[in-house]
């Protein structure tokens, strides 16, 4: 690679880092799965964020996660 190559990348790079911001989600449903544990459901623009938790475990309330200004 070149150095005006390397530059670029690393621009481009760090430009998806920058635009990454935190996101809380709210439970929209909870699937109880007997012994295989607990599916939470959070809804977010149309798309859905599963977490699995222990059987004994309750589904938090919220989920905080990194999300970009752009979904693909």
């Amino acid at each position: 690679m070149n150095g005006l190559t390397k530059i670029v990348l690393a621009f481009a790079f760090s430009g998806a880092f920058a635009q990454a911001q935190p996101v809380t989600l709210t439970l929209s449903q909870e699937q109880d799965g007997g012994d295989a544990g607990r599916a939470c459901i959070y809804i977010h623009q149309g798309r859905a964020e599963y977490r699995v938790v222990q059987p004994q475990q309750t589904c938090p309330s919220t989920l905080t996660l990194d999300a970009s200004g752009t979904h693909t």
